[in-house]
Formats: C-alpha cells, sequence, structure tokens
C-alpha cells in the first residue's frame, strides 16, 4: 500500500492612510500540508492556527491577531487521472489591542476552495513495471468561493473597519498550480508552485495576487502495522500590494519564507498527521507586519 504514497503541497492572499489595514491577514496564503496516499480519496477535519503581530512601530495601534480555523477537507476520483477536492473552512479568530487589551472575536464560515488535477505522469500507478525512482506530475487548478462575510466600512460601528481581518475576501479567486513527487526506496522530495489570480470584490477591493513556492523531503518507514513519514521543507510566499478603488496601498503584501516540520502516520484507512512551521525571513506590509509560528494538525479517513 505505501508505495503508492505520495504528497502534495498545495497551496492564497484600501486606502493607503488607514494604519489598521495592515494586520495579519486570515485570508493570506494557505498552506495545505501533507496529502494522504495519493491513489485513494479521503475525508477528514483539519484545524489550522496561525497568528500575526501588527503596527509594530506604534504603541496606540500595536495588536495581535490570531486565526485558529478548522476545516473539513476531500479528495475523490471522478476517473482514474483526474482527483477533486474540496476545503470547508470555519474559523475562530480574534484580534488584541495590545494596549488596552480590547479583543474584538471573528467567527463564522470562511472561504471555500475547489480545485481539480490531472495525473499527467505516474509511475506509482504502474505495477506492470518496477521503476528504480517513481514519479507524479499533478497540474490543475481551481476557484476560491467567496462564502466567507466580507464587510469593510471604516465609519462603521458595527463592521470590523480592516480588510485583512475578515472571514473571507468577498470575491471569486483563481488557483492554478503544479504539484511533483519523485520517490527512491524510502526516500523522497515534493516540489510545489501555487498561484493565485485575485478579482475586485463588490466593496471595490482587491488583494494581491499571490505566488507560493516550497519543497520537501520525506522518509517513509514501518513500524509494526503503522506506516510513519516524517518530513521537512521550505515554504516561500509572495503578495502583492492591494488595491482599494484603484489606489494602491503599499503597507500590504510582501514575502515570507517558512521552515517547515512535520509527520504523517498511517493506520490502515486513518491518516493522522502534525506540520509546524517556523518563520525564518520576512518582510510583510513594508515591516509593520510579524508573521509567527503556525501549526497544522488533521484526523482523516481514507476510503
Amino acid at each position: 500500500m505505501t508505495k503508492y504514497l505520495f504528497f502534495g503541497l498545495l497551496t492564497l492572499l484600501a486606502v493607503p492612510t488607514l494604519a489598521c489595514d495592515l494586520c495579519g491577514c486570515s485570508n493570506g496564503g494557505s498552506f495545505f500540508g501533507i496529502l494522504p496516499q495519493g491513489h485513494r480519496g479521503f475525508l477528514g477535519i483539519r484545524y489550522r492556527y496561525n497568528s500575526y503581530n501588527s503596527h509594530l512601530n506604534s504603541l496606540n495601534l500595536s495588536s495581535q491577531e490570531q486565526f485558529r480555523t478548522a476545516e473539513l477537507w476531500g479528495r475523490f476520483y471522478p476517473a482514474r487521472r483526474v482527483q477533486v477536492m474540496a476545503f470547508v473552512p470555519y474559523q475562530f479568530s480574534q484580534q488584541t489591542l495590545l494596549k488596552s487589551g480590547d479583543v474584538t472575536p471573528l467567527r463564522g464560515l470562511s472561504d471555500i476552495t475547489v480545485l481539480a488535477h490531472y495525473n499527467v505522469l505516474n509511475t506509482f500507478m504502474d505495477d506492470s513495471i518496477v521503476h528504480a525512482v517513481n514519479h507524479n506530475l499533478l497540474i490543475g487548478g481551481g476557484t476560491k468561493l467567496p462564502t466567507g462575510r466580507f464587510r469593510y466600512d471604516e465609519n462603521s460601528l458595527l463592521d470590523v473597519a480592516n480588510p485583512n481581518f475578515q472571514l473571507g475576501t468577498g470575491s471569486v479567486d483563481w488557483i492554478a498550480n503544479v504539484i511533483y513527487t519523485a520517490r527512491y526506496k524510502n526516500w523522497g522530495l515534493n516540489a510545489d508552485l501555487s498561484y493565485r489570480m485575485t478579482t475586485t470584490n463588490p466593496n471595490g477591493y482587491r488583494f494581491g495576487n499571490r505566488f507560493n513556492s516550497s519543497a520537501s523531503v520525506f522518509y517513509l518507514t514501518s513500524l509494526n502495522r503503522r506506516s510513519i513519514m516524517p518530513n521537512a521543507g521550505l515554504f516561500v510566499e509572495q503578495a502583492g500590494h492591494d488595491v482599494r478603488d484603484k489606489v494602491m496601498n503599499k503597507q500590504t503584501g510582501g514575502y515570507a519564507a517558512y521552515l517547515n516540520l512535520g509527520t504523517e502516520v498511517y493506520l490502515n484507512k486513518l491518516s493522522l498527521g502534525i506540520s509546524y512551521r517556523q518563520p525564518i525571513s520576512q518582510y510583510l506590509s513594508d515591516g509593520e507586519l510579524r508573521a509567527n509560528a503556525q501549526l497544522t494538525t488533521h484526523i482523516t479517513f481514507l476510503f
């Protein structure tokens, strides 16, 4: 069973005078993590945690945004070489002003993502020939739907006056990506490229386009009836500037690079995983935003 194993790391991100525009964005980078065995469908639940410190040089506006997301995810195969994936996230987030201690909660359905990929090359599926090195190449993409609430009005006393602290982006965005995996005996390499093309939402706000890339190595071993796969890699994310009413906000966008460490455990039809990301280099929102360590866990049933 484990000889079919591969994982893909899929990979999302005004008025310039509004300092609060540059807080951590819950609709920013999306790190899909290690996917369970590539030849099987699955359905599971993931938990993701990430946080940002914003307005680093302001005593009055300095804040921290914490984003907790419980996500239903799944994959099925309508055809042998075609896989369709869906991600349905629900957020439990909050923003804390560090000077006053005031907390603003944010809860609700976020933006749903649907993706489809085609196996251009997959020697893992070929049982007729023994390959010294197995390869898998997936090409595809999909869309992010505006199912999460986006209400940005800096003059409103009821809504959050911040485009980057919302449940969704309010826009239909398009995603294109390529995933390549190679495996020699118990060792493997994965590389991933993803590009998200945004559109303007009904509020006249457009988040910057986003480019993600990652490279990881993994090692597959067995313990009794368990298959264990530790992995390590580098994840880099770069976002363009946001635009509101055709005015660019240069205090948005930037880049961040993360070291990613994780492991996967397979127990027959059950997959368990954990992934930890540590920022090693970043420049976000003109230096006014700092991304902190991030954590992802999941429990997934294979079929």
